[in-house]
């Protein structure tokens, strides 16, 4: 187990993006900012579908600079629940029940039961293809930046080097009261909940409804986006319900990104989508390579 704390620097300004409660359906972006020169490939059939793959293996290939940003789709294929789809965790569970920072005072010990029951479930998960491939699309003058919302580590499992995640770790725990923050891969925990060298109950470092984005990962990201020109931008396993990831699938797209969508439905993209590959992101992203 180790130990960070956050940096006692002075306070950021409230983060504009919230966490995994933010309303959907309000960005008003959607759709802005297409560039002269952006062609968009929509369609269906299997012809069709090869053409557009053939584009994006064409673009990545000369690509130098790579952001993926990454959903609950991705995780699924390795069998880790998502939370919004008919199957989801949302669908059995009461999220202010669960993932509220009211529930955990409420009842610290119910929420910690739900989370050491994924925690279990999370050991037993191993990366999948599509992974595998976009740890793969990582070569010598090539940059692959990944941004997720996902809580788990199979990115970095499959060899990823570049990850920010904004909605935190499962695989840490942090005390409110003096910021204490703990990596932690006990399943199951022995203690419930589990308490600070403080004598404070630690919650999951998990950004929750309500909750802003923290600070940390949305600087990494915003430095990243002025680092340079950005050639190919994958959403992958994404509703794309959240204002933030519009907002950065459209910067990635107004630094010169080919934006393309991997799901199999359609998603809150819209028209900032140059390629939509249709299919499970296991299938489509090895195709890439």
């Amino acid at each position: 187990m180790s130990e960070e704390r956050r940096p006692e620097s002075p306070s950021p300004p409230p983060s504009p993006f919230k966490g995994e409660g933010a309303e959907e359906g309000n960005a008003s972006f959607v759709g802005e900012g297409a560039r002269k020169g952006h062609v968009s490939f929509k369609g269906d059939g299997a012809a069709k579908e090869q053409e557009h793959i053939a584009l994006v293996r064409e673009r990545l290939a000369a690509a130098k600079n790579v952001m993926a940003i990454t959903g609950a789709g991705i995780s699924a294929e390795s069998g880790v629940p998502t939370f919004r789809d008919d199957k989801g965790l949302w669908q059995k569970f009461n999220p202010l029940d669960y993932a509220t920072r009211e529930a955990f005072r409420r009842d610290p010990v119910k929420v910690w039961k739900w989370y050491d029951e994924r925690r279990v479930n999370m050991a037993q998960a191993k990366p999948n293809a599509a992974h595998q491939a976009l740890a793969a699309m990582a070569q010598p003058g090539r940059r692959v930046f990944i941004v997720t919302q996902n809580v788990d580590d199979l990115h970095e499992q499959a060899g990823s080097k570049e990850v920010v995640h904004i909605h935190g770790s499962l695989w840490r725990i942090r005390c409110e009261r003096d910021g204490t923050v703990l990596e932690n891969r006990e399943v199951p925990l022995s203690e419930l909940p589990p308490l600070c060298m403080c004598g404070e109950t630690m919650r999951p470092d998990i950004v929750w409804f309500g909750e802003d984005l923290p600070w940390q990962p949305v600087e990494q990201i915003r430095h990243y986006f002025l680092e340079g020109p950005i050639d190919l931008c994958l959403v992958v396993g994404t509703e794309a319900s959240f204002g933030y990831i519009l907002q950065w699938a459209l910067q990635a797209r107004e630094s010169g990104a080919m934006v393309v969508d991997v799901n199999p439905r359609d998603t809150g993209l819209g028209s900032i989508v140059d390629v939509h590959l249709r299919g499970k992101a296991g299938e489509v992203l090895p195709e890439l390579l």
